[in-house]
């Protein structure tokens, strides 16, 4: 059965549904098929779905004849529909109007007879006319004489024939007041006064001049008249161009989204000229959250002293010195709800360790900056963050940064590019803290460069990375909480008022959970188990269970670290399912974070460079006189200190001597009588070569020479007891191997 239409929707009606204007061109069985206006797509709508949407007041329709009145009232009045759209005088003069028109039906209905002679100033009914219209409107002054010279409030009323007019129209027009208003723009010429021909040489130039490049309009008219081409015929109706006033009145009549899109550019036009948003995102505290990072337009430096000095490029550090004059990167999160700043950090670069310690500073206790910069007020509380929303920058949009989130149970969510309006609040933030902040302060750089013409910032940097850091730190706890906001949501409240109203209205906020900061946000080191625990920056921790685990063995372990806090860390290892604990066991370190430990540290090693040399010398002298009055230590100088060791070479090479039958050998023989000769070593003569002379021993009267003690490592002509020699000496070895006749004792 074919469903019966519940509404008369006529062909050629206009439905406004979803933001669309939609021309109904066919009633189908199924529905309606239509047609979008805007971009020419057609599609079919069924009757629920209209009638859905006209029970709910999401539909309105316009039917053809309301769409031919519609037209012709806007072509009769000019554009305008009602009287709102107009200025408060043409206000007054159709409210004026209207009173004369009421007076006119009013005095026919009780039977007078009004024409347009009788209705003008000479005529029999005008006072009386003029008289009703006063009781309908007073205030209007129509029977008060004008008396020349003096100005009136008294509005002139037309003749009887325009009376008459104005009646007819404004019946005409469905009783519409805006028909009433004068009309007097309209009069004149309306065939236009330029050509066809030079209608197109203002086109050719305006969309010449809305170029990127941004010339300049006179420049785009001098030259357009050189190139732009007229045929004969177009030649003879005017030789002259149109002139460049007239280019000037067409280009301010455009519009300044169009201006600004063609000589600006999208990506300019759309963060300039784009729809602003009211919608509020966010209800409780720490639901949604945004960040972002900002390089200030102020130079600081870490003592406020102006310094140079000439550096090479290859050797020089890539981190700033303290002394070193920069602009610096800030970091803020704040919570969409309130428009509370949840954190805040200052760095040099822009880059992942500084968004986690961003994060890390919104889930903790910001109490230590209350006390070490001098607040007066309470800092926002910590809070679990819920949905992140962040830009595309490389300080946000990484695997660290989104792990960390992750982690955390945080939604993440990222901005779209050239779109201002999906960060606006942290976008605002920026621009308030640099005119309330910034501005007044040395160093200031301006919005732009070159903006300040007639201040050198770098010379005027003064304040030191600390300081401002200190001024941020007040600026965010004591002033920006306490200040009304106009914001979408806001109200004029303050972000502590917000705050406060939206823990009444949807309850308390979520704990931080302090395991998750540690695991997902802290800093991660590589260590070695020993029997005092591991060591993660130089840092002791120590625990039972992390020596059971260990269990007197040295073990590769993860220690997740949380910077701001160094009471206990998280340990983990490959294998192991449960996460350990360890505490802190050099306490000097407990209310410390990390960054202030190791500033402990290095000031701990660092000292005057002359002062540490003279405690060198000191600490030498002492080692020195222990060690010679230990006697442990023999004089270097003596050659027995150096013995020790060539004796123990020597028996160790003994030690690694394999025994093995020697090979039979025929050679040299002892001479006769020579045999048990003291001056022999080995009792072994060798033999006597070719040509050479015979042996002859030493002469009883030649007196020996006095030879070295043997040598204490076994050589070649050493041979052990009952082995006999398998090579043959050296016969000058054997005429120097003598022996001196003992006769004192060595002792």
């Amino acid at each position: 059965m074919t469903a019966k239409p519940l509404y008369n929707i006529p062909k050629g009606s206009i439905l406004k549904l979803d933001g669309r204007e939609l021309l109904v061109s066919v009633r189908e069985e199924s529905g309606y098929a239509v047609e979008c206006k805007e971009t020419g797509e057609c599609f079919t709508l069924s009757l629920e779905r209209v009638e859905t949407a006209i029970r709910h007041r999401d539909c309105e329709i316009i039917k053809p004849a309301d769409v031919e009145k519609r037209k012709a009232l806007l072509k009769y009045a000019d554009g305008f529909e009602c009287v709102e759209q107009l200025s408060e005088k043409d206000q007054r003069i159709v409210q004026a109007r209207l009173a004369l028109v009421i007076a006119q039906d009013e005095l026919r209905a009780e039977g007078v007879k009004l024409t347009q002679r009788s209705m003008d100033k000479s005529g029999i009914h005008r006072r009386l006319l003029l008289t009703r219209a006063e009781k309908i409107g007073s205030g209007y002054d129509l029977l008060e004489p004008r008396r020349g010279g003096q100005p009136s409030t008294r509005l002139e009323v037309p003749q009887g024939r325009t009376l008459a007019g104005l009646r007819d129209v404004y019946h005409r027009f469905d009783q519409n007041p805006v028909v009433l208003a004068n009309r007097f723009h309209m009069r004149g010429r309306r065939e236009p006064r330029l050509y066809e021909w030079q209608e197109r040489f203002i086109d050719y130039v305006l969309n010449q001049w809305h170029d990127p490049k941004q010339p300049k309009l006179a420049s785009v008219y001098k030259l357009a008249t050189k190139v732009f081409r007229r045929s004969p015929r177009e030649m003879a109706q005017d030789l002259n161009f149109p002139s460049i006033t007239t280019i000037r009145t067409r280009a301010k009549a455009i519009s300044d989204v169009v201006t600004v899109l063609g000589r600006g550019g999208t990506r300019h036009g759309t963060n300039t000229k784009g729809a602003g948003s009211t919608d509020v995102r966010a209800l409780a505290f720490g639901e949604k959250f945004e960040w972002d990072q900002c390089l200030l337009s102020i130079f600081s430096s870490g003592d406020g002293v102006v310094r140079a000095e000439v550096i090479d490029p290859k050797e020089a550090p890539q981190e700033l010195a303290d002394n070193e004059i920069r602009r610096c990167w800030l970091h803020v999160i704040l919570d969409v709800a309130t428009s509370e700043v949840l954190g805040w950090v200052i760095s040099e670069t822009a880059d992942a360790d500084h968004s986690k310690a961003l994060l890390r500073m919104a889930t903790r206790d910001k109490t230590k900056e209350k006390v070490r910069y001098g607040c007066k007020q309470d800092p926002v509380p910590p809070v679990r963050l819920g949905l992140a929303l962040a830009d595309n920058g490389t300080a946000t949009r990484n695997a660290d940064v989104y792990a960390g989130q992750l982690g955390m149970g945080m939604t993440v969510m990222t901005a779209r590019a050239h779109q201002p309006m999906d960060k606006q609040m942290i976008e605002r933030l920026f621009g308030a803290t640099q005119w309330d902040v910034l501005n007044f302060r040395p160093g200031y750089t301006g919005s732009r460069p070159g903006e300040l013409t007639g201040y050198e910032p770098k010379p005027s940097a003064e304040i030191s990375h600390d300081d401002l850091y200190g001024t941020l730190t007040r600026y965010f706890i004591d002033e920006y909480p306490f200040r009304p906001h106009r914001g979408t949501g806001m109200y004029g409240a303050t972000p502590r008022q917000k705050q406060e109203e939206a823990l009444k209205l949807y309850g308390p906020m979520e704990p931080p959970s302090q395991r998750d900061r540690c695991l997902h946000l802290g800093a991660k080191v590589q260590a070695t188990t020993t029997s005092e625990g591991v060591r993660a920056f130089n840092i002791p921790f120590n625990s039972t269970e992390l020596q059971r685990f260990a269990a007197g063995s040295p073990k590769r372990v993860t220690v997740h670290l949380d910077p701001d806090d160094l009471r206990k860390v998280h340990v983990t290892a490959e294998g192991e399912d449960a996460v350990m604990e360890a505490r802190l066991s050099m306490t000097v370190f407990k209310d410390q974070t990390l960054e202030e430990a190791i500033e402990i540290m290095e000031a701990a090693t660092k000292s005057n460079p002359s002062l540490r040399e003279l405690h060198d010398r000191h600490l030498g002298e002492a080692m020195k006189r222990r060690a010679l009055e230990s006697g442990f230590f023999p004089d270097s100088r003596d050659p027995s200190s150096y013995q020790t060791l060539a004796q123990l070479e020597a028996r160790a090479s003994k030690l690694l001597q394999v025994e093995t039958r020697p090979a039979a050998y025929v050679g040299a023989t002892a001479a006769p009588g020579h045999l048990m000769s003291r001056g022999r070593t080995s009792g072994v003569v060798p033999a006597r070569p070719a040509g050479a002379a015979p042996f002859k021993p030493p002469s009883p009267s030649t007196p020996p020479r006095a030879s070295a003690p043997p040598p204490q490592s076994a050589g070649p002509t050493d041979v052990p007891p009952g082995e006999v020699s398998t090579s043959a000496p050296d016969p000058d070895d054997i005429k120097t191997m003598t022996f001196v006749r003992i006769k004192d004792s060595k002792l």
